[in-house]
């Protein structure tokens, strides 16, 4: 069976709810979404012609600067659902805010560098060059501290200095594309009152390592 140029773009449409109609009005039709998809980005990412929450919400249009912007609903889903473990989020595909059904995370973590115990693996990446020394600062430091919001971890990994930025946003997307951490909450904490939490994946979903 073959699929025609238009029928592919009509499916398209359809499935990427860019069709007048289909839009998601709501977190419980994000949610929905996501699991129908399977995986999403948040944000559409230029020239990857996959499925994100913003273009479900208001077709494609660009990502807006304008905070009043009604796609920006979707930051506001996307910190609500952090705690309520309805989806899996990260910076994971290409290193993008990307949305995982939970009936499907399991699949992406089998094909990640993990292999055994969680508390082990870590260290064995990092000896074969698999894991940078700033990553495995940062992972010891959520394993013996527990879950950190960004100004805490910062200071207890000893990475506070404007210096350290570039390395520290680095680390933490090298930790997430791995399914070693994701962001679990929002802190009112630092310059802008507003900080990400984050736990190791292991902790916060226990059964992930054990279904992949």
């Amino acid at each position: 069976m073959t699929f025609s140029t238009e029928q592919l773009e009509q499916y398209r449409q359809r499935t990427f709810r860019l069709t007048d109609g289909l839009q998601l009005k709501s977190a419980a039709d994000a949610v929905q979404y996501v699991n129908e998809r399977g995986f999403v980005y948040f944000w559409p990412i230029k020239d990857v012609p996959f499925p994100s929450l913003w273009t479900a919400v208001v077709g494609n249009r660009p990502v807006s600067d304008d905070h009043d912007h009604p796609g920006h609903v979707t930051w506001g889903w996307k910190d609500q659902m952090l705690d309520q473990r309805q989806w899996y989020y990260a910076k994971i595909l290409r290193g993008k805010a990307t949305m995982i059904a939970l009936d499907t995370i399991h699949y992406f973590y089998a094909l990640s560098e993990n292999y055994g115990d969680p508390e082990q693996d870590y260290l064995i990446q990092y000896e074969d060059g698999l894991l940078s020394r700033e990553a495995k600062l940062i992972y010891e430091t959520l394993l013996r501290e527990g879950a950190q919001d960004t100004v805490n971890l910062r200071r207890l990994a000893g990475m506070t200095s404007k210096a350290s930025n570039s390395v520290f946003n680095r680390v933490m997307t090298e930790l997430q594309k791995d399914f070693k951490i994701l962001p679990v909450g929002i802190a009112e904490a630092g310059a802008w009152r507003y900080s990400f939490i984050y736990d190791l994946l292991h902790r916060y979903y226990p059964e992930i390592p054990t279904q992949a």
